[in-house]
Order: structure tokens, then C-alpha cells, then sequence
């Protein structure tokens, strides 16, 4: 007598694409498979699904990736799907299924064809891959018609929403500008111009509560800005500082993307410029061109003294530490005249100076050193040239245009400012509305009363806050020309200022390239040699305060020159 057949077990598997196809398909793939395997006589046992994932993914696919390891268990003899571009749509990952089943004595079966063989998974493999390199194409040329008739390509870009036509009705691809979301980008590019770091606008936008870009939209985020948000890569044209948009022009076809082959995550490469698709959208933008160039020009200083601290870093900082704001006028610009090393500040109040770092750290077998030069005198000596140029009549004249501008952006900024603040008010308000709703509804729960209180207390000090905020009058102080001259004659504090400091020593190193102290004897003083574009304009103005300007040094007296001060006082800086 033969022994009576088991019945073979099946383990179903079903998936669909996108979130915007119907979840029920899932159900309806298994709702065909179960019908199909009881046609056959088989059992099904177990039932994988992905939702809304891709079928060219692998190692993300989390019943796929279960399925492929149950596969050696011998908890089923079959494989069953709708298809097998339900498996799979890549190649590679239908092949290497297909070796893992056939080595663990799993058949794989399809609805509509069968079992699988290796000729039925070369083909299909084939109209897999065909199917979609025609459908990337398809889409690209979508894409690209959008673009060229001057419609967005698709996805959110922060600044904008979408735009409707003459009757209010939406348009597909159109945008218009969020006057809200605008100000908050005007604030970022204004910060940045005014020497803010990214990472400094980022902290204050969230501190003020302000969405970030990836609020609403379908990545996991904490809704915290970042600074990579708003500086991301000037190159490749992303973060908010180098979106060309808002200046009006529509770059697309900048960057390709595509899954990478080993990770599967999508990357990005940049493409050549000539492929690039430009379009003009005035009525897009949301920055003004100076504006824009004063954020472009501080990203060029930045990159190139990141280049050239990558070049010259001894000690292997990050750029991040590299390009920290200065802290002094001549930070980074002094060094000793005997062994080259850079000169730090130590010391505090009237005894501030600079000094030797290698002779005051490592001792006289590195470096002897010499009498410390005074931080205030050091910035005094060398901006006394730039006391002469400033005070021409064409320096007063650039002083007052700038002046002016600067009134003009603060007016906009303020108005920026009180457009967030309203916006804030209308928020709170919806919320103050929505909680007594729920009070007067019958919810008396602690919570809901502590958050109402909460919310009207931010509601009333929003509310007294605004009429310090409305825009001022532009109008040039009549006693303009005597701040001005005030200011420049006394430079080395107007400028020493911690507000401005760092801007101001990043202004000079753009024309000083290097000072290097000596000590003389003879003279009984500091003796500075400079190398730049500064040493012509001291030849020119040989400030008469100091004692000279001879060859490439300028001369200090010894009674400029700081004293040893006491060792209680001494740090580095």
C-alpha cells in the first residue's frame, strides 16, 4: 500500500506600490492566491505583505526580507504571488530569490503563469527592467514639459504654495508665494548676511517656533530646523540659501537620482551645467538681488578660508572648528618675528596682549619670545591707514548709501517680523477658540484647563508685544556725518566691538595676509611687518600718530607695548 500525499503548504506573498494605490490590494492579491491554492489542493500556511514599498527595493521590504530568510525553515514548500514583479522588480533581487528558493527545495508559483523557471524569471526579469526604464523616461519627459512651460516640477519648496488660476481653482504645478513662509527666508538670508552662522539661525527659528520645511511633508522629522536646512550644498544648489528660486530663476536638471546598488538608498549626482534647464519666474521671487549677492559673497569668503585652512591645519580641526567666529580684530593674522609661530591673546582687562603661543607654552628652547604688544595698540597701528582712506569725502558718500539701505532692510525686516507675529497671534487664537470649545462642550479635564491658560497667557503677551514691533520711519539722523566721523576716529574700538568684531577681522584678512612682530632693541619698540594689499595704503597715509612706516614695517614705541603682566592674569585666548 502507497502512503497518501501530503498537501502542499504555501506561503503567499503580496505588496503594492505606493501609498496613493489602494491598501485593499493586498487583500485582493491574497483573496486570488487563496482561491488559486485551493484550486490546487494546497494549504496555505503563512501570509507576507509589504505596503506602500517599492518593488525595486530589497533590504528595505520588511515581510520580503522575512520571506527570503523563512525560505530555509521548511515551514512551506511553495512560494505563491499574484505575479512576479510582486516579488520583485529588480533583477538581481528576483535572481537571488530565485537561487535561495531553488537551494532550500522551494518552488515559486504565480498566479497567472505557474510555476516559475528559470526561462519564465529570465523573461520576466527582462519585461521588469524594460518596463521600468520606459516608465523613468516617460516621467522625466513629464517632468521636463512642466518645466519648460514654467510649472513646478513637483514636490514642496518652503516659500511657496500652490497656485490657482483667475477664478481661485488650483492649478497643477503652479505656485504662488506664502507671504508667511517668505519672511521667515528674507530672515534667514538677512542673518546670514549679517554674519550669523547657520547653525545660530537655526537655533532662533526654533526657538521662536517656527515649522520647519519638513513639517507637513512625508519624511520622518522632529520639525526642528537644522543648519544643513539652511546652508545644505551651494554646488548642487540645496538648503535654503542657494535655492535660485527665490530669486526668480527655475534651475531643473541640476541633480540626477538614483537608488544606490549596495545601500538602496537614493542618491544624488550633480550634472553637467550644459544640461541643466533654466527658466525666468519673476513673479517668484521672494529675495532681492543685493540681498542675494551679500549671502553669495560671505559663502565664497567662507569656502575659500575653508580652503585654505584644509591646506595649512596642523592640528586637523574640523572646518566647523576652523571657521569659528573670531574673536579680536587680528585674530589669526599675528605672528612672531622669531620663530614664525601665531601669537595668541592672554591677559585680561588693560593687560590684554598678545604674546608668543610657543614661548609662552612650550618655553625658551622652543622660542624666547619678547614684551607682549598690547591687543588695543596692535589694532590701532594697523587700521591707522584705514583711518586716512575712510576719511575721504567718496568713503562718506558709500557710508551714507549703505546707512540708508541698512534702514530700508531693517524697515523690511520689521515688516517680515510683524507678519510672523501676526501669523503667531491668528495660531493662537484658532487654539484659544478650539480649547474653550471643548471647555464649554463639557471638558473640564485638568489638562485642557492648565493648556487654556497656558495658550491665553501667550496670547496676551503676543498681543502687547506688537507695537514694538511695527516698522520705523526711514529717515537719516541729521547728525549722520558727525557719527560718521566720530566713528572712524576712533576705529580700532568702533570696530573692536564684540557685535562686529568677527565680521570686521574677516574684512581684514581679505586685505592683510599676514603681520609678523619683532621686537627692536634700538627702537625700543614692537615692530610689525605686513604682508597685503594693506601695506600700499599705509605707504600712502603715513599716520603722523605713530612713527613711521619704512619698507614693509610699521614701528611701535616702547611705551605702546604692554608690560609683562601679572602671572595671576596670564591665559591663553
Amino acid at each position: 500500500m502507497t502512503q497518501p500525499t501530503q498537501p502542499c503548504r504555501v506561503a503567499l506573498y503580496a505588496r503594492y506600490s505606493t501609498d496613493m494605490q489602494n491598501p485593499m490590494s493586498v487583500e485582493d492579491q491574497f483573496r486570488q492566491a487563496e482561491r488559486y491554492a485551493k484550486q490546487q489542493g494546497w494549504t496555505v500556511v503563512e501570509r507576507f505583505s509589504d505596503s506602500a514599498i517599492s518593488g525595486t527595493a530589497g533590504r528595505t521590504r520588511p515581510d520580503f526580507v522575512r520571506l527570503s530568510e523563512a525560505l530555509h525553515s521548511k515551514a512551506f514548500d511553495i512560494v505563491l504571488a499574484e505575479s512576479l514583479d510582486r516579488i520583485s522588480r529588480d533583477q538581481e533581487h528576483l535572481a537571488g530569490f530565485y537561487k535561495a528558493a531553488r537551494f532550500a527545495k522551494v518552488e515559486i508559483h504565480t498566479i497567472g503563469r505557474g510555476k516559475v523557471d528559470a526561462l519564465t524569471l529570465g523573461l520576466s526579469s527582462m519585461m521588469s527592467a524594460m518596463f521600468l526604464e520606459e516608465l523613468s523616461d516617460k516621467v522625466r519627459r513629464g517632468i521636463e514639459g512642466k518645466v519648460l512651460s514654467g510649472l513646478s516640477g513637483g514636490g514642496r519648496i518652503y516659500g511657496y504654495r500652490p497656485g490657482t488660476d483667475a477664478r481661485g481653482a488650483p492649478v497643477k504645478g503652479a505656485l504662488a508665494i506664502d507671504e508667511i513662509e517668505a519672511a521667515v527666508v528674507r530672515s534667514i538670508f538677512r542673518d546670514y548676511a549679517a554674519g550669523l552662522s547657520p547653525i545660530a539661525i537655526a537655533s532662533r527659528l526654533n526657538e521662536e517656533g517656527i515649522a520647519s520645511p519638513s513639517v507637513g511633508s512625508k519624511r520622518k522629522s522632529s520639525g526642528h530646523w537644522k543648519q544643513n536646512t539652511i546652508n545644505g550644498n551651494r554646488e548642487r544648489g540645496t538648503g535654503i540659501l542657494n535655492n535660485e528660486l527665490y530669486i526668480g530663476r527655475r534651475v531643473w536638471n541640476r541633480l540626477s537620482y538614483g537608488k544606490h546598488h549596495r545601500s538602496e538608498k537614493r542618491r544624488s549626482t550633480l550634472n553637467p551645467e550644459s544640461e541643466w534647464q533654466i527658466t525666468e519666474v519673476p513673479e517668484l521671487r521672494i529675495i532681492d538681488q543685493d540681498l542675494w549677492d551679500a549671502v553669495k559673497a560671505r559663502q565664497e569668503k567662507q569656502a575659500k578660508r575653508r580652503s585654505k585652512i584644509a591646506s595649512t591645519d596642523r592640528n586637523h580641526l574640523s572646518s566647523g572648528q576652523s571657521l569659528r567666529r573670531r574673536k579680536y580684530l587680528l585674530s589669526g593674522l599675528l605672528h612672531c618675528g622669531l620663530c614664525g609661530g601665531k601669537m595668541t591673546v592672554a591677559g585680561t582687562g588693560k593687560y590684554k596682549a598678545y604674546y608668543c603661543a610657543d614661548a609662552k607654552e612650550k618655553g625658551k628652547s622652543v622660542c624666547a619670545g619678547f614684551r607682549g604688544l598690547k591687543e588695543v595698540r596692535a589694532s590701532e597701528m594697523v587700521l591707522s591707514a584705514l583711518r586716512s582712506e575712510l576719511m575721504q569725502p567718496e568713503a562718506y558718500e558709500a557710508f551714507r548709501e549703505s546707512f540708508r539701505k541698512h534702514l530700508v532692510q531693517s524697515q523690511g525686516a520689521a515688516e517680515d517680523t510683524l507678519r510672523l507675529h501676526d501669523a503667531r497671534v491668528r495660531e493662537l487664537e484658532t487654539k484659544h477658540r478650539n480649547l474653550m470649545l471643548a471647555v464649554e462642550n463639557g471638558d473640564y479635564a485638568p489638562a485642557i484647563v492648565a493648556r487654556l491658560n497656558a495658550v491665553d497667557a501667550d496670547l496676551e503677551e503676543m498681543k502687547g508685544k506688537r507695537e514694538e514691533i511695527v516698522p520705523p520711519t526711514v529717515e537719516l539722523p541729521d547728525d549722520l556725518p558727525e557719527l560718521y566721523r566720530a566713528m572712524v576716529s576712533d576705529l580700532a574700538a568702533s570696530l573692536s566691538d564684540e557685535v562686529v568684531a568677527g565680521r570686521a577681522a574677516d574684512e581684514l584678512h581679505e586685505i592683510v595676509e599676514r603681520v609678523d612682530v619683532h621686537w627692536d632693541d634700538e627702537a625700543k619698540g614692537h615692530r610689525l611687518v605686513l604682508s597685503g594689499n594693506l601695506l600700499e595704503m599705509l605707504r600712502k597715509s603715513a599716520p603722523s600718530d605713530l612713527d613711521a612706516v619704512r619698507d614693509n614695517a610699521i614701528f611701535a614705541e616702547v611705551g605702546c607695548g604692554s608690560s609683562q603682566p601679572p602671572k595671576s592674569t596670564m591665559h591663553s585666548s
